[in-house]
């Protein structure tokens, strides 16, 4: 009975999580600049990622935060712009400041984003 619950079950969850990822943002470097290898990093939501790329390069983090710009954007409204929680997060980045509605059932689609840093 369990097996043919988990066989049952599966599928669902499989389906479920790739929808999830459906939707999600993909950042593409302008350049090869610092700046915009960390603006890759942070737009990546990966707290791993982004940590690996500060310590590459000897990097605070709140000179990211307060420092740098992607597209012409603060990082911290550019976490807010795309949902970045895991990076704002890792950056001190305050989210309750803000309110918004997303409509979530518009977010099939993968969408690429030319990031470029500050120069």
């Amino acid at each position: 009975m369990k097996l043919a619950a988990t066989l049952l079950l599966s599928p669902v969850l499989l389906a479920t999580s790739l929808s999830a990822t459906a939707g999600k943002v993909e950042f593409v470097a302008a350049d090869n600049s610092v700046a915009t290898q960390l603006c890759v990093a942070v737009g990546t939501n990966h707290r791993l990622t982004l940590l690996k790329e500060l310590t590459e390069h000897r990097i605070n983090r709140a000179i990211v935060a307060d420092r740098l710009t992607c597209n012409d954007m603060t990082v911290p409204q550019f976490t807010k712009k795309f949902a970045l929680h895991k990076t704002a997060g890792l950056l001190n980045i305050d989210f309750t400041t803000d309110t918004s509605i997303r409509d979530i059932a518009m977010t099939d689609s993968k969408q690429a984003v030319v990031v470029s840093g500050s120069r």
